[in-house]
């Protein structure tokens, strides 16, 4: 009688045994996919990222576009004054080859100036600078610097650089003339 229950108890601890075996077994493959399905959620969390900052970068390409467009339908059609011509450059004299980098346009008659414009021309009494500076001082995008100082330029105003990018923009006399009649 006491072998039978030695051998019911054996029985019994190799059934728990092989139990415990198979749910630990069970327990591994429900880890492993629980791993996988986290490996899984990490890239599609990424791959949503990286979506979202492309259309970010869009929605932002695409309000400067707008702004760009929006300016030139506002804008009153502006006459594109000719380039002025330098006389050829002698090679032996650095100081005439910096004094053809530096291209100057022809003034507009009756110029209204706005607000933005007259800070810029403002910050340029002061000193010349560049059109990231620009930029960053009067708080507008790099479209929309770029666009004023093309046509502060135009309308003679403003003299750049263009030996250096980017370019570096100074007051000319007209424009301190203007400034100081304002």
């Amino acid at each position: 009688m006491e072998d039978l229950v030695t051998l019911a108890v054996l029985a019994l601890s190799a059934f728990f045994v092989a139990l415990s075996f198979g749910l630990l077994f069970r327990y591994k493959q429900v880890s492993q996919k629980i791993n996988d399905s986290a490996d899984l959620g990490r890239d599609l969390w990424g791959a949503l990222e990286q979506r979202l900052r492309k259309q970010d970068e869009r929605i932002l390409d695409m309000m400067g576009k707008f702004e760009v467009i929006q300016s030139r339908v506002s804008e009153k059609p502006m006459t594109r004054a000719p380039q002025p011509t330098f006389p050829p450059v002698s090679f032996e004299n650095p100081v005439s080859v910096m004094d053809t980098r530096v291209t100057v346009s022809r003034p507009e008659s009756r110029m209204i100036l706005d607000e933005t414009e007259l800070s810029v021309l403002k910050l340029l009494s002061v000193q010349p600078r560049s059109s990231v500076e620009i930029k960053e001082l009067i708080d507008r995008t790099r479209e929309h610097a770029a666009r004023l100082m093309k046509a502060l330029f135009d309308s003679g105003l403003v003299a750049r650089d263009t030996s250096k990018k980017p370019f570096v923009y100074r007051l000319t006399e007209t424009g301190r003339r203007y400034l100081s009649a304002s």
